[in-house]
């Protein structure tokens, strides 16, 4: 795995927008490439991103106007490799099925894109794919279902979270009947559809089924040959059981090729540690980040909404938001190495909530970026929190480095608040805190 450069299996057409551009604008490019994904290219901070289809419907539901840039909306980070990185440097670099990297050359310019798929896909175990059928590996993800009827918002609306990115719709028996994906509804909102139509007027139908008993290897097929994401299984008597994403497959086979593995005493030794890292203890990769063992930002954003829906329901205390970025960490990357950044990610990590109260909430965003929920806490007391998180990083001797700082933002909760604003407050305010020189916190 050392020796396959990582370059070897990277997507190098990569489909991409400037921040500067709109949202409009990226739904124009996705829904004229089929994608429903797209990097965003940041050339104020040197870094990149990725929108997704999950993102639009999110801005949607807040009835966001997609005639605004990107730069002024969140979205998710992309790890970055260089091309002379390996194939295990991937899947190092790799914390879940859902992340992508981003390769870029020494000028930072944009040369290659590898998913988790890609990755796993370069060792595929041929035999075994061939051999098992998707029934023996399979464990039912349930279905979202609606009446064909349901208006085209009440279907959506469904989708905007990494759990479910289909919903099944039915006829009057409760029939399946057709399908509406997150690919969907980047049609919808570039043709700018009504969304109080029904469904049945959009849904792709018929539903495209598999059989439980059908191999990996064919399951497989289908989902390249359809530009499927995911398959919906069929038991026997032709009832549908679940869903399983192509990605889920590969993991469950590569989990049991590394059970395999561990029966023998060969070269292959370094690629079943791999495996094993990455296909145990898969259900807490839903929620927690596999590498500083905090929560994740699919927990934070879920424990972030719940809190504004519970203070505008009970009108209770606020809370407050803190944003935090390790200064300079690149440098650190480049100097000592991405496993010596790796430490002082969980350093940080580790040691932010050994301080922060039990009832707080700390979570991985992003690359070297961090966020904190202080539950009833305002403004000066958050403050207060945050100033005692600076000192304490300040003042930590960290192997192998030396000593590093962070810069804060810190806010809280103003009524009117979604989960995008307060968190897009809280990061402004962060960046603030890097032009005035770093190492501080800045408050709204």
């Amino acid at each position: 795995m050392e020796n396959i450069n990582i370059m070897e299996i990277a997507t190098r057409k990569v489909l991409t927008i400037r921040d500067d551009e709109s949202v409009a604008q990226a739904i124009d490019k996705m829904y004229a490439h089929n994608h429903r994904d797209i990097v965003v290219i940041s050339e104020g901070h040197k870094k990149f991103g990725l929108l997704s289809a999950v993102d639009l419907i999110k801005l949607k539901k807040e009835n966001f106007d997609f005639d605004t840039k990107i730069s002024s909306i969140l979205y998710h980070n992309i790890e970055m490799l260089s091309p002379n990185n390996s194939l295990k440097d991937g899947f190092n670099a790799v914390k879940n099925s859902n992340s992508p990297i981003c390769i870029v050359d020494e000028n930072g310019v944009l040369v290659g894109f590898v998913t988790y798929y890609d990755l796993i896909s370069a060792i595929d175990p041929s035999v075994m794919i061939e051999r098992r059928m998707i029934g023996e590996l399979f464990i039912g993800t349930q279905l979202k279902k609606l009446p064909q009827e349901s208006p085209l918002n009440q279907v959506i609306y469904q989708l905007d979270n990494t759990i479910y990115d289909c919903v099944i719709l039915t006829d009057e028996q409760f029939v399946p009947v057709g399908i509406i994906t997150t690919k969907d509804v980047i049609r919808l909102f570039k043709e700018n559809i009504n969304l109080d139509e029904q469904a049945k007027k959009y849904m792709v139908s018929p539903l495209v089924t598999v059989s439980y008993d059908i191999s990996i290897k064919k399951a497989l097929v289908v989902t390249n040959e359809k530009h499927f994401k995911r398959l919906i299984v069929t038991d026997h008597n032709g009832e549908i059981i679940g869903q399983v994403t192509r990605e889920e497959l590969l993991s469950k086979v590569l989990s049991r090729w590394a059970e395999i593995m561990k029966q023998d005493k060969n070269d292959l030794e370094e690629v079943n540690r791999l495996l094993v890292k990455k296909t145990s203890d898969y259900e807490m990769i839903l929620v927690v980040d596999q590498l500083t063992r905090i929560y994740n930002r699919g927990k934070f954003e879920h424990e972030l909404f719940k809190e504004i829906e519970r203070i505008k329901r009970y009108n209770s205390e606020s809370f407050s938001l803190i944003f935090f970025d390790i200064d300079n960490f690149k440098n650190v990357n480049d100097t000592h190495g991405h496993l010596v950044g790796d430490h002082v990610l969980v350093a940080v990590a580790q040691m932010f909530k050994g301080l922060l109260r039990t009832t707080d909430i700390i979570a991985r965003w992003g690359g070297e970026e961090f966020v904190v929920i202080m539950y009833n806490t305002d403004l000066d007391h958050a403050l207060l929190g945050a100033e005692k998180l600076r000192r304490a990083i300040e003042d930590k001797h960290i192997r192998d480095v030396g000593y590093i700082t962070c810069s804060f933002g810190v806010t809280e909760y103003i009524k009117g608040d979604s989960v995008q604003s307060i968190v897009l407050r809280a990061d402004s305010l962060m960046y603030e805190a890097k032009k005035q020189g770093k190492n501080r916190v800045v408050t709204s």
